[in-house]
Parts: C-alpha cells; structure tokens; sequence
C-alpha cells in the first residue's frame, strides 16, 4: 500500500531490530498493567453491539467485540494498540525512503520511540481513529500528487468515514482536506475529488445520525454541549497546550525545527511536505479556537502526531534526527522507570496519599478486592458511583456493575443497560474505591449499612443497600440526569429516546 520504490533487502536490519524491540516491550506493558476505567468502559460497548454509543461512534466497540469472541485476555484485547505504532513507525519508512534516504530510518525510529508510542499501550477510540486517519491521507495525498486518481480518492473517503466512525475529532482531517484543495488545488478534478471523498463520509455520518434521532441525541448533546461546560482560563489553557505540544515533540525536535526554519520554508514549496506540513498543522491551530471553550487533551492530538514527523523530515539533517531519536527513547526511558516504579513499589510506599494506595491497590490486585465481594454476588446488584470504577469491576468480575447516582457527564453508556424500574425493592451494593462518604446514598433503601473492608494497606467502603426505593431515586436523581444530560434542543428532531421513555420523562416537566 505505501509503495516506495524499495524492497525487503534495503530495510536497515537495525531498523527491524528496533520493531522487534519495541513490540516485546508493548507486549509486556499490555501484559503487566492494570485494565484503565477508559478501556473497560469500551469493553462494555464490545459486550454490547451497537452502531453507536453514548459519547463516541462505535468502531473501537466494533473491535474489541471481535476480539471478545476469542478471548477476554487484557493482553489480547490491547493487541491492535501494541501493534500500531509499529505500522505507522514501518509506513513512516516506506514513505519517507525514496525521498529522503538519509534520514528515513531515523524519522521513522523517533516516532516509534516517542514516548506516548512506547508507553501508550491502551486500547480506546484513539487507536481506530490514529490508524484510518493516517491510511486516508496517505491516499489523499496519492490522489493530489501521484496517482491523481479517483479510485484513490474514493479510498481517501473511505477511510475518513471509518476515522470519523472511530471518533468525531476525524472531522477536522475533513476540514483539513477541504481547506487543502479549496485553498490550493481549486480545478475541476479535485474539486470532484473532494466531493468523491464526502460521496463516501456520507453514509458513516448518516448512520452517526439515524443513531442520535433514535437515541436521544446523546451524541451531540455530550461533545457539544456537555463536555464543553467549565472550560478553564483561556490563557491557561492555552499555556497547558504549548507545553504538551513541546512533550509530544520533544524540546530537542522544536529547538531543531526553531533553528532550520529557513529550511523549513523552503520544504513547504515542495507537494510532498506542503501536503503533509498542512495536514499536521491546521488541525492544531484550529485547536487554539476550541481552547476558548475547552481545554484540549493530550488524545486529541494523537492522530495527527505522525503527519508532524512526515512534514518536518526534510528540515532535520541526518545528525540532528539521530540525536532527537535518542533523546526520544531515552526520554521513554524515563516513563517506563516511572511507571515500573509505581507497579513495583510496595503500595506501603505511597501510604501518605490515601487515595493513591487505594486505586493502587484495586488496579494491582483486583482478585483480592474482588474475593471480599464474593459474599454478595448472589442476592445483591454490584454498584458503583463511577462509570470507570464500575466498568473496570465489570471487567474483573465479568458480572454486570451498574453506576449508582449521579456521576459525571462523561460516557453515560450503562444509562442504556440498566433499568431502575426492574430494581425497585431489589437489594444493591454500591462499593466505593475511595474513602468518601457514602451515607447521602442511605436514603434511597429501605435499610442500608456501611461496611468497610481492607485489603493489604488499603480500605474500602460498601454500602449494603436492602429495599431500593425507585421512586424517590427517579425523584431525585434521574430527574436531575434527565434534566442535564438528556435536554435535547427543541431544534432536533427526536425519534426515541429510551432514557426518557424508560422513566415517563417525555412529558419535559
């Protein structure tokens, strides 16, 4: 696919060598650690199939329910994220070989060691969308300056639908494109070319918006409106991006591109990098406009990461990407120190942060937590106060943990697999990871207890719930769910809407 001019012999052996490398270490990373509350929460979109979920398009769900159907092993279902580094590390060469091959090899060994691709081993939305966004503007810019064929943009579009099935931040690649050719490529042919590429998006948005009409437009009232409540100081964030930009690149990688800026201009007339440079960069500047409202993640970046080391290839010489390559992996050196660190200490180590021993000691032993729940299994519904806490003990315990109250705005999706309805008058323990109150909950049961248990230096907090009262619940809390997280724009059309069907909410008082 990413043809280059060479074949297997030219690949230095090193360069090999350092896949093989960096594959075992991700492979013992995606062995070692703990299942993070991100991941299982998508665990539970595998579990549970659909075209769409709560906060995201559905393709990582897609994924993980395949593999689930072989295995449920937390090494097995990090697989696709383990190996994707290594593709886009190896697709960086074969790009980069025929045009540059001095430097190939270094260019394409920075990006493999960079630390959040050495570190990262986590399976979420990101690992679907960093893959198809780097296929499709591969072909993009196959049907702009080589081929300049349709086929290749149709291919183009069908990989931005799958990024954009993957998560919505596929969206500002789409701008990029558009933006491109308007801007610098306005002919008749790839203007058609563009419209190729919305000719194929088109079905992946209209699926993303049959699933919003008949569910509740969960969709756009999270990444639109929910999630953009609360925004920090502008000028903070704006700060808190500059140096996670910095992180990502490495300081030596911008001092380097600081002091070849001249070369850097000259690069930008060429197709290859001008393409390039243009689908890194835009979305990050466009990023500075959402900063007003919202401060931008680290993830948010991710998939545009490997257009910045295409794009600036050509401004490093040999020596200069030789020493950014070794400062990158010593660098990840660092965070594998820090992170084996924290895994293998005693929890004792970090008794001073209570909260800390607690969360280390849920994620490095979850069977022992689990054993002291073991009891309840039977007669009681398992509950937490938290989407993440509940999908992880979900995972571990592979018995369904439904969020209990309020919690926040973020991935709602066990709205849809609970019914509180069918609890009413039903037993429910709520078991919380950290030692905060838990008595406001009293009220919502008949009779309920605290409990509390330790497991090595850490101690948890249950509360055994007997007779729930779903009336007073639907009163005081789903109300206030339905109230901010289900009010959907008089605007929208809205075909179902099973959380408010589920609870007599459509009548909006």
């Amino acid at each position: 696919m990413f043809n280059s001019g060479t074949n297997r012999k030219e690949i230095p052996a090193f360069f090999l060598k350092a896949l093989a490398v960096v594959f075992l270490i991700r492979l013992a990373l995606a062995a070692w650690l703990p299942m993070s509350g991100d991941e299982a929460y998508f665990i539970v979109w595998g579990k549970n199939l659909d075209y769409g979920y709560y906060d995201h398009t559905p393709v990582v769900g897609w994924i993980l329910a395949g593999l689930l159907s072989i295995s449920d092993a937390t090494l097995w279902l990090r697989l696709p994220s383990v190996l994707l580094p290594i593709f886009i590390s190896y697709a960086i060469f074969r790009i980069l070989q025929p045009r540059l091959p001095d430097v190939a090899v270094w260019v394409a060994l920075a990006y493999l060691v960079a630390p959040v691709n050495l570190v990262n081993i986590l399976i979420t939305t990101d690992t679907p969308l960093i893959f198809f966004s780097f296929v499709s503007a591969w072909f993009f810019y196959l049907a702009l300056y080589e081929t300049k064929s349709n086929k290749d943009f149709l291919l183009a579009g069908l990989f931005l639908g799958l990024a954009f099935f993957s998560k919505y931040f596929a969206v500002l690649l789409g701008f990029s494109y558009g933006f491109y050719i308007v801007l610098f490529h306005r002919d008749r042919k790839n203007l058609l070319g563009l419209a190729l590429i919305l000719l194929m998006v088109a079905p992946f948005v209209a699926l993303n918006l049959l699933w919003n009409y008949n569910h509740c437009w969960n969709n756009i009232l999270f990444n639109l409106f929910n999630r953009t409540a609360g925004a920090e100081d502008p000028l903070t964030s704006l700060m808190k991006y500059l140096v996670m930009l910095v992180y990502l690149f490495s300081p030596l990688l911008v001092y380097f591109l600081v002091k070849n800026k001249s070369i850097f201009a000259m690069r930008w007339r060429e197709n290859f990098y001008h393409c390039f440079s243009w689908l890194a960069f835009f979305p990050l500047v466009l990023f500075l406009i959402v900063l007003l409202r919202k401060e931008v993640g680290l993830h948010w970046v991710l998939s545009f990461y490997p257009f910045i080391f295409i794009a600036v290839a050509g401004v490093l010489n040999v020596k200069q990407w030789r020493w950014t390559f070794h400062f990158m992996w010593l660098f990840s050196i660092v965070h594998i120190i820090a992170v084996s660190a924290v895994m293998l200490l005693p929890v004792e180590t970090f008794a001073s942060k209570k909260e800390a021993v607690e969360n280390l000691t849920f994620g490095k032993y979850p069977q022992e937590v689990l054993a002291e729940l073991k009891p309840y299994e039977k007669d009681y519904t398992f509950a937490t106060i938290s989407y993440g806490m509940s999908s992880v003990l979900s995972y571990y315990s592979r018995k369904h943990v439904i969020v209990f109250d309020k919690a926040s705005f973020h991935a709602r999706e066990d709205e849809r697999l609970t019914d509180y309805k069918k609890l009413d008058g039903k037993d429910i323990l709520v078991f919380k990871r950290t030692a905060l109150n838990l008595d406001k909950l009293k009220r919502y049961f008949v009779h309920a207890e605290r409990k509390s248990f330790k497991v090595r230096e850490a101690t948890f907090e249950l509360l055994v719930g007997n007779g729930f009262k779903y009336d007073l619940y639907r009163e005081e809390v789903l109300k206030s769910i339905n109230k901010d997280f289900y009010a959907i724009p008089d605007w929208l059309p809205v075909g179902q809407c099973e959380f408010k069907d589920k609870y007599d909410f459509n009548d909006k008082k």
